[in-house]
């Protein structure tokens, strides 16, 4: 194998960002991207994501887009390419056929069926392959490399903090922090994600809805999910009795009993007090093809998702408001960057979001 130049890069990066907002939109499949390109002319010849639904695959609709321009070409792929037949022909069959001469894969695909034998089988074939190992590709298919190497998608929590640390006043549920724009800001994460998480504690404070609000993305509106606790959970906060049309889930202990409409799966997984192990409760939602979850989180949910080292990334957006020393901190064990810190996340990110300001933690992230 080869190694990149400059120009790979410059395209593999471009096939990341044209990814990106199709994120959950693709079912039981991650959001792949492939780019065909001209090496001589280096000229975008086709480009595809995808389908929405999972198939077809972003290679197949790029090679028939290009048609007979596809040959002689370089593909550069966000994920490795399928060889085995599945609900739709070996994407790698349509590579060779289109007379493709060199493919440049951003991230190996942990799926058992593919992992690495589509490379070996291009170049039996005469095709040059290139693995990259790109950073931007690695961390597009997080979630779905987690779904098959730990059996768990990957976790984003967002938390919304007062200027001092605080999430809300004691007896009156969490109080509005932050401005329009990290509203959008996370209303964006929403559709990225497969499903988003709440504990029965906010459920019940907050009484959120959990949907979409983005002109023209209220469809993408994910996977409402409710992990109830000792307490348990029942129809009367508004994500388990009030009518949305869209899907939601609560998961509970094995032997607590929920009161829920029938529109509401309930999913059960082992635990101790009635508590669900939050393993578990997250193998649950692998199982069911949730790749990314976004977990909008409280202190207690929080302080349980360190402690068992569950939290790929965390993004904690500080508002202008102070609340003052009886209000609910975020953390009781310090400020919650040092929290964050100590449970092996560094800042990796600081922006503006409006008047607020936004920094991202991350897990190391961990090459193929």
């Amino acid at each position: 194998m080869t190694q990149l130049s400059s120009e790979d890069r410059r395209w593999l990066d471009a096939a990341a960002r044209y990814a990106a907002p199709f994120a959950a939109t693709t079912a039981d499949v991650p959001a792949a991207a492939a780019l065909i390109v001209n090496p001589q002319s280096q000229t975008l010849v086709a480009r595809a994501v995808t389908a929405k639904g999972g198939r077809p695959h972003a290679e197949a609709q790029a090679i028939a887009q290009a048609g007979f321009e596809a040959a002689g070409c370089t593909l550069y792929v966000t994920l490795e390419p399928c060889h085995h037949w599945g609900r739709t022909p070996p994407c790698v069959d349509a590579i060779i056929r289109a007379g493709i001469t060199r493919v440049v894969i951003g991230a190996v695909d942990p799926d058992p069926r593919t992992a690495g034998g589509s490379i070996a089988k291009l170049e039996s074939a005469g095709v040059e392959a290139v693995l990259a190992r790109h950073a931007p590709s690695q961390a597009l298919h997080a979630g779905h490399k987690l779904r098959h190497m730990a059996g768990r998608p990957f976790v984003t929590a967002v938390l919304s903090v007062s200027a001092d640390g605080m999430i809300g006043r004691r007896g009156e549920g969490r109080a509005p922090l932050v401005g329009p724009e990290a509203g959008a800001w996370i209303d964006l994460l929403r559709t990225r994600s497969d499903a988003i998480l709440v504990g029965a504690a906010t459920a019940r404070s907050d009484d959120p809805d959990l949907t979409v609000t983005l002109p023209g993305l209220t469809l993408r509106t994910p996977l409402r999910v409710v992990l109830a606790g000792a307490s348990g959970i029942d129809r009367k906060v508004n994500l388990i009795g009030g009518f949305s049309g869209h899907r939601t889930a609560i998961i509970t202990e094995t032997a607590a009993s929920v009161d829920a409409p029938a529109s509401v799966e309930v999913v059960r997984v082992p635990g101790s007090d009635r508590r669900p192990d939050l393993a578990a409760a997250l193998r649950a939602l692998a199982e069911r093809h949730v790749q990314n979850v976004l977990v909008e989180t409280g202190q207690r949910l929080t302080a349980a998702l360190l402690e068992a080292n569950l939290i790929d990334r965390f993004a904690v957006i500080t508002g202008r408001r102070t609340l003052g020393d009886d209000a609910v901190p975020a953390s009781l064990n310090g400020p919650i960057d040092e929290v964050l810190n100590a449970a092996g996340l560094l800042e990796v990110d600081r922006q503006a979001l409006g008047e607020d300001n936004l920094a991202l933690y991350e897990r190391p992230w961990q090459a193929d």
